[in-house]
């Protein structure tokens, strides 16, 4: 596993600079008062980088190698999976040191339960991107797996716009947000992660019986 988590960093490195850069830009964007957009745009930039390196590798045939190295295919499904996490944590880890370097500076109330829990709410989101793309992607491949995922997309998008135009705008955020309150982030974190362990094995099983 840690050869192959390697092996993602080193592709995206070389190939994908610009995109970790921008993502972090995007962090600290965040940070000096532009809103939590940016932040949550950069964890689920930072997450579609093991879609690039799929990408990249349905390009140079590497998943033809792949099988015949010493990782089962459950291995190279896993090996996307966390580097898409890791990739979400590494947005999470600068948004927040950014964040405390302000407050340092500009001598502000730190509100350290708050960023925390922030903070999860990003993970949260990202890894609910991830269970939702990456099954795709194992699924049809990248190039087909963008257009499912851009329709699934634009499919759930028209039902929350019909669903605000149909209870208010405003009363559909009110309610959206008395939500989020009574849900703790952590519960949250707690039903992502989970949504991400069943999107694991689903894309087990896909890859597992996917000609290459």
């Amino acid at each position: 596993m840690k050869a192959l988590l390697l092996k993602e960093w080193l592709v995206i490195w070389k190939q994908g600079k610009f995109m970790i850069l921008l993502a972090l830009v995007y962090s600290i964007i965040a940070v000096t008062g532009s809103g939590s957009f940016f932040a949550g745009f950069s964890v689920i930039f930072m997450s579609m980088l093991p879609i690039t390196v799929m990408g990249l590798d349905e390009r140079s045939k590497w998943d033809h190698y792949a099988v015949t190295m010493p990782y089962s295919r459950k291995d190279i499904v896993l090996s996307k999976y966390a580097f898409s996490t890791l990739c979400a944590f590494t947005a999470i880890i600068v948004y927040v040191i950014a964040t405390i370097i302000k407050l340092l500076v500009v001598k502000h109330p730190f509100d350290f339960s708050g960023l925390i829990n922030q903070a999860i709410l990003m993970l949260s989101i990202g890894l609910f991107f991830s269970s939702v793309n990456l099954p795709i992607m194992f699924k049809f491949g990248v190039d087909k797996g963008r257009m499912w995922f851009i329709l699934i997309t634009v499919i759930i998008a028209g039902g929350i716009s019909s669903l605000f135009t149909f209870i208010g705008a405003e009363s559909a955020q009110t309610q959206i947000e008395s939500l989020i309150q009574r849900q703790t982030p952590f519960m949250l974190f707690v039903i992502s992660a989970g949504l991400l362990l069943l999107s694991a094995l689903l894309s087990i099983k896909i890859y597992e019986k996917r000609e290459l």
